[in-house]
């Protein structure tokens, strides 16, 4: 029972005066908590009444268990001891009348009956568990539609679109299986009930009124969900089987696997049309979830309630996967919810060759979903009538509350993890119960035939149309002719692909000085009403006076006018991490607080105009789930920053498969384009292996065919133009900042405003006004310039020795470092970094100087940490020690090698 707290005495009354009108109105837990307090108004506990609704509450809460949910009948269904019970007292009083409600409506009945009508509605091939569910309301709605759906008969026509979903299946994974024997192609043969709810959902959707429903997907079934739900051209799909490349994508497009590739289009259903889209995903099995959530999320916008999430698992994977947890957790945060998810969950009853007791320790696979709350429909996968009715209400929940379900659909594999693999080695007995079942297609044939006995003929009609356009489509394979571009999404058709050279051209992203301080004035502005602490008011009023004197501008400020330029240019402006609202150094401050009542604001949304929403969220602790889910945002939309912050950019280890499956490597796989900015703060600074490194080494090895960019921002002034270079220029790439920590308060990491003022870029090469050539040029990256500067004043040694910053380490930018280096002729070069000698930029630059003709005689001198296997050590002492000593070496060397 769920217990309100003290103030929301209106719902205590309320159930109470239900309870008084109706005592069946009410929950049980609720019913037992009154009649304690009522006695005089309770049933005797052997009446027929106690009885009657102790059988509706138990079967309610354990009907599930005794459910006839295995297809194959080979799972063990030992009896729940609380029915069995029960039934014995039934047993004894069988004709004992009992008042109850059920389906939402009083009755009256017999015992006997009662027990035998629950049996059928919850312990037949459908199972619900919902006792999770802690809102009473809605878990009373649920009963009553669960038992109202079952209780009636199903719709004449809905076993003839079940049965022609499953001829479709079997046609289409017949013929895969002819032409191309051996070709992995995860058949969906023994869930033919996925495309069965596939299809029955969407239908619900599109006359529902969704605009546009999102899918996230696996393997199982992918080939068949393309052709048969989503309608992509079968030519086009059976040419991609054979191997054929139909994207003329260059030499920096990959390709995928066809059972890895997304698709887009759209169904009509009653005269109203829905989009659909399939995201492609990687075989790291859940990766894809977040990354569709958060694209549901970006196209939802303004739209309200249009944009259908449904995300597609297979058992081992959602229950073996972390991953699972984050993402419908995700779901019940206001940052991140997108109105409910529908997640079914295609339960092979195995992974590979793991079976169930070995990959779970819980009785379902769909269990971790209780956390949240989700209710779960299980349902036997060879039962389509049950499938779709199960889809149908599934989608009725999601539309009422807002919330997720998730849908356990029990089937089983026909063939093994995949067409060539043979699991008759390690399932001998499960194997021998398949291989005796006659397929899906047959027995429901015959089954819809006893019903109707024209319906077979019918359905085998339009499964001929479809058998005729599949061997038109391999007929013409050899014809298809590669596509010049693939087709985008409306508000993607105006972004060019980029290379390496396309992003080093110059884009200019300034503002004119006088729009940056009204904004700033703007987004300065605190409300009188509004109670800020003490040093929170002065952070806002020091920030204030260095905009309007123009200079001093940090890099917090910078960031601040970054956002707030592009709100007012109608751009809408995402920030999402660990912290980030305040920041892990309390360098933002973006929510102001009212420390006497509680309540904030955002004095950067201010500038907003209509329609450009600024949206900073603090996120769970979690890395891999919310980067998947920022980077999918940021597929929605190209006209929008999406910016996710690490706490640390240590902590970007923890979604290094985001990172390596999607960030970097969509568009040369998929011709997916984002222009996500990722902040990782990164800097040695005597804070232990943990605190202290983005790993630059491991992003630059990533690093080709200008997928990406990596830049170490020097000054406030380049971070603010990085930032609107995102949504500015015509391309967009993913943006890795490694991102300040010392320098947020370092006095001589400053910007004036005219460095960003109208007509100003992005620099990347930081070099200084040079007088004469100097003796040596030391190439650094990052806060150790400034501390190279520092100690080269102390040794007057301005003259003697050049530094030249790193901003942009990829694309390298080599003709503005060539220009730098030619003010310097001969003198000596030396690469400087704090970072270990195996991590930081070190063999990254080294390369890209090798391979200069320009660069490509000359000495290189290094400077750096000695090789460690962590990022540094944990003793400041130490490591100031260290730091002192390594820049001494690079201001006192007189050669080294190369």
């Amino acid at each position: 029972m769920t217990v309100p707290v003290a103030t929301e005495s209106a719902y205590l009354l309320d159930i109470y005066a239900r309870y008084r009108r109706d005592p069946l109105s009410v929950p049980a837990d609720w019913r037992v908590h009154f009649e304690e307090m009522e006695p005089e108004r309770a049933a005797p506990r052997g009446s027929g009444e106690a009885l009657g609704l102790r059988l509706v509450d138990a079967y309610r809460r354990f009907g599930h268990r005794e459910a006839a949910l295995d297809p194959l009948d080979l799972a063990q269904r030992p009896a729940a001891i609380a029915l069995e019970r029960l039934r014995a007292e039934v047993a004894a009083q069988p004709g004992l009348a009992s008042r109850i409600t059920l389906a939402g409506e009083p009755r009256e009945t017999t015992l006997a009956a009662l027990a035998a009508e629950l049996h059928r509605l919850y312990a037949g091939p459908v199972g619900l568990e919902a006792q999770q569910v802690e809102d009473d309301e809605a878990r009373d709605w649920l009963h009553a539609a669960f038992e109202a759906m079952f209780a009636a008969d199903a719709p004449a026509d809905l076993a003839n679109r079940a049965l022609y979903a499953i001829v479709l299946a079997d046609s289409f994974e017949t013929f895969i299986k002819v032409k191309f024997p051996s070709k992995k192609r995860f058949g969906v043969e023994g869930a033919e009930g996925a495309i069965v709810f596939l299809r029955e959902l969407l239908r619900e959707a599109c006359l529902s009124g969704f605009g546009e429903t999102v899918i996230g997907g696996m393997h199982r079934g992918r080939l068949a969900t393309l052709a048969t739900v989503l309608g992509k051209p079968v030519g086009t799909l059976l040419a991609e089987i054979k191997g054929r490349d139909l994207t003329d994508g260059g030499p920096d497009f990959t390709g995928d696997v066809p059972y890895h590739l997304g698709y887009a289009g759209e169904v009509s259903h009653g005269g109203r049309q829905m989009k659909l889209s399939i995201s492609p995903h990687p075989s790291h099995l859940m990766t894809v979830a977040p990354v569709v959530t958060g694209l549901a999320r970006g196209k939802r916008g303004n739209a309200g309630d249009d944009v259908l999430c449904l995300l597609l698992h297979t058992d081992a994977a959602f229950s073996g996967q972390g991953l699972v947890g984050e993402v419908l957790q995700l779901g019940g945060l206001a940052g991140y919810e997108v109105g409910g998810t529908v997640h079914l969950v295609v339960n092979n009853q195995i992974g590979f060759t793991t079976n169930a007791s070995e990959g779970r320790s819980s009785r379902y696979c769909t269990d971790i979903g209780k956390m949240v709350g989700a209710p779960v429909l299980h349902v036997n996968g060879d039962d389509p009538v049950a499938v779709a009715r199960v889809a149908a209400l599934a989608l009725a929940w999601r539309r009422r509350y807002r919330r997720d379900v998730l849908i356990d659909l029990v089937c089983y594999r026909r063939n093994g993890h995949n067409e060539l693999d043979e699991p008759r080695f390690t399932q001998p007995k499960v194997w021998a119960a398949i291989d005796a079942r006659p397929s899906l297609r047959e027995s429901f044939t015959a089954a819809v035939a006893r019903l109707d006995a024209a319906a077979p003929d019918r359905v085998a009609v339009l499964a001929e149309a479809f058998k005729a356009e599949m061997q038109d489509g391999y007929a013409a394979i050899e014809s298809l002719r590669p596509n010049a571009a693939p087709a985008r999404a409306e508000s993607w058709t105006g972004i060019q692909r980029a290379g390496a050279r396309d992003v080093l051209a110059r884009v200019e992203t300034g503002v004119p000085a006088e729009r940056l301080r009204e904004i700033g004035r703007a987004i300065c502005r605190i409300p009188p009403e509004l109670k800020p602490h003490a040093k929170v008011a002065q952070f806002y009023k020091a920030r204030l006076e260095t905009i309007e004197a123009g200079s001093d501008i940090n890099f917090a400020t910078a960031e601040a006018l970054a956002f707030a330029s592009l709100l007012a240019e109608g751009v809408p402006v995402r920030l999402s991490g660990q912290d980030c609202v305040r920041g892990t150094f309390t360098q933002r401050h973006l929510a102001v607080h009212d420390v006497e009542t509680g309540g904030h604001l955002m004095p950067v949304a201010s500038v907003a105009e209509e329609g450009a929403a600024f949206e900073a969220v603090n996120s769970p602790l979690s890395e891999y789930g919310v980067l998947g889910f920022e980077y999918g945002y940021s597929l929605a939309d190209p006209n929008r920053l999406a910016v996710w912050e690490a706490q640390f950019g240590d902590f970007l280890n923890g979604a290094q498969i985001m990172v390596d499956q999607f960030i970097v490597s969509a568009e040369a796989k998929w011709e997916l384009m984002s222009g996500l900015a990722i902040l990782l703060p990164h800097g040695l600074e005597g804070q232990g292996p943990d605190h202290s490194s983005a790993r630059v080494e491991r992003l630059l090895q990533l690093c080709a065919g200008g997928n990406m960019i990596v830049a170490n921002p020097s000054t406030p002034a380049n971070l603010f133009h990085l930032l609107r270079r995102q949504v500015r220029a015509p391309w967009r790439k993913p943006l890795f900042v490694i991102a300040p920590k010392a320098l947020l308060r370092q006095k001589a990491c400053v910007s004036v405003l005219d460095e960003m003022a109208a007509g100003t870029a992005f620099r990347p090469i930081v070099a200084e006004d040079a007088a004469k050539p100097a003796r040596r040029v030391v190439l650094c990256s990052g806060k150790i310039g400034y501390e190279l500067a520092a100690a080269r004043a102390g040794c007057g040694l301005e003259d003697e020795v050049a530094i030249i910053r790193l901003d942009q380490l990829y694309p390298f930018p080599a003709d503005d470092l060539a220009t730098a280096l030619a003010r310097h002729g001969d003198a000596e070069w030396l690469w400087c970094q704090e970072e270990p000698e195996n991590q930081g930029a070190l063999a990254f630059v080294q390369h890209q100087l090798r391979q200069d003709p320009r660069f490509a005689g000359r000495a290189l001198a290094v400077v750096a940490r000695p090789p460690l296997p962590v990022a540094a050590g944990g003793s400041i002492e130490r490591h100031e020690s260290e730091q002192a000593a390594l820049i001494g070496r690079a201001l006192d060397l007189t050669g080294g090698d190369a």
